[in-house]
């Protein structure tokens, strides 16, 4: 599949989004903007894709929005490209896949509020974060603020956001943004790493689990916890609730191939 400013690659059941605009900080102009959302909308409707990896071309993650682009924007522009990025960022939340956001280089404005819909970021040691915003006498348009609270808090977000600065891999580790640091030269050997183990897992308990995450997120406990109420699993036997995880359990040696590789992932 073309397209001009992204490359999009789908292998067996996992697909690639990259942002290819390097000699611009792979920085979102209207025109990457709509390849993005439509880019989106085909994983969406891909039921075989299990894994949907974001990615930069070059040195750089995503610089945000292309900030020249705006002086040629009409007077509605800024509404309507809002909302299509506010859009796409729930399509990619809302998404059955499991999202990966393999991050290297600066990842600022828009390319770290992308990373906020992903349920997993891989960064590399050397990439750079921020909200820069504030310096170009703009707002952050689709997570900056509302998201990124639920990550870091709201004293740190003011933070970021007033001021402006860069800060590193470890601080956005530290602060729920990260998953996993990597040197660069790992990063594509960590993506696989965890593609592998997750991918092991029951798709349809996997999905189930993931949809029970994000849409109790932001309930109150009590109806949130209606979401974690048993549903006959699907692999069920007739009359029985047992499922073929829960067999294995009773047996020691299959219980210990099942959790082999789990149990000890990403504790180096």
């Amino acid at each position: 599949m073309s397209y001009k400013h992204i490359i999009f690659d789908r292998e067996d059941t996992i697909t690639r989004i990259t942002f290819n605009r390097p000699n611009a900080h792979n920085a979102l102009d209207k025109e990457m903007s709509d390849e993005l959302a439509d880019a989106v909308r085909k994983v969406k409707k891909d039921r075989a894709c299990r894994f949907l990896v974001f990615r930069g071309n070059g040195d750089t993650f995503c610089a945000g929005d292309d900030i020249k682009d705006f002086l040629s924007w009409k007077d509605e522009d800024a509404y309507w490209q809002c909302r299509q990025y506010q859009e796409t960022a729930q399509m990619i939340e809302d998404l059955t896949c499991i999202t990966i956001a393999a991050v290297d280089g600066v990842c600022t404005g828009g390319g770290l509020e992308l990373t906020l819909t992903c349920d997993f970021v891989i960064a590399t040691d050397r990439s750079r974060w921020g909200m820069p915003e504030i310096d170009w006498d703009i707002t952050p348009g689709w997570g900056g603020v509302t998201r990124l609270q639920k990550f870091a808090g709201r004293r740190k977000t003011k933070e970021w956001n007033l001021i402006g600065q860069l800060f590193n891999a470890e601080t956005a580790e530290r602060y729920n943004l990260v998953n996993r640091i990597c040197k660069p030269a790992d990063l594509t050997k960590e993506v696989e790493a965890l593609i592998s183990v997750v991918g092991a897992k029951n798709p349809v308990t996997l999905r189930r689990s993931k949809f029970v995450l994000n849409q109790s997120a932001d309930l109150p406990t009590h109806s949130a916890m209606a979401f974690e109420v048993p549903i006959q699993p699907f692999d069920s036997k007739p009359g029985r609730f047992a499922t073929e995880g829960m067999e294995d359990f009773a047996k020691p040696d299959t219980r210990a191939a099942r959790r082999k590789v789990s149990k000890s992932f990403w504790q180096d």
